[in-house]
């Protein structure tokens, strides 16, 4: 596969828009968790035989560590699949226009969504932002970038290519 990490830097998504697509999807997130806890609190409710107030009583009063932890792994995980299965794409950047690349313009692997998204759960990541890349980007070799000028930038020099090709034939 060509480099065009040129085109990766050229297009990538300003700080602005990476927060805006943080904020999307947390909230997204958090509702899903939400919802989550909420499923898992009626079927154990449902199974146990204990009443769903006493169950929710008992969740509501979880260690604020365990529950940060659980909540940050499920974070990491909904944002996994949901990148995974869009090929770069979670709610937040499909608002925004944006979209996630490995640093060389390839599209990432699973592994590289796994590294990225559950790297999320160290923390003060989101401050990583503070300097140029944020650590989820560094650590899995990915960007993000402005999906539309990145895809026509591609296009362009694909296109240049096949020129190049077609004089040489």
């Amino acid at each position: 596969m060509k480099n065009h990490s040129k085109i990766v830097d050229r297009n990538q998504a300003e700080k602005l828009l990476r927060f805006i697509n943080f904020l999307i999807d947390y909230f997204f997130t958090y509702l899903l968790v939400i919802l989550l806890y909420a499923v898992m609190m009626v079927i154990y409710s449902f199974v146990s035989g204990i009443d769903y107030l006493i169950v929710a009583d008992k969740v509501s009063n979880i260690n604020s560590f365990l529950d940060r932890l659980v909540t940050a792994f499920f974070y990491a995980l909904f944002m996994y699949l949901t990148e995974m299965i869009s090929k770069g794409r979670s709610l937040g950047k499909l608002i925004t226009g944006t979209m996630v690349v490995k640093e060389n313009g390839g599209l990432p692997t699973g592994n590289d969504f796994l590294k990225r998204n559950f790297s999320r759960i160290v923390p003060f990541d989101a401050l990583s932002f503070l300097g140029s890349l944020g650590w989820h980007d560094s650590w899995s070799d990915t960007r993000v970038v402005k999906r539309k000028s990145y895809l026509e930038a591609l296009e362009r020099e694909n296109s240049i290519e096949d020129i190049g090709k077609l004089a040489e034939a």
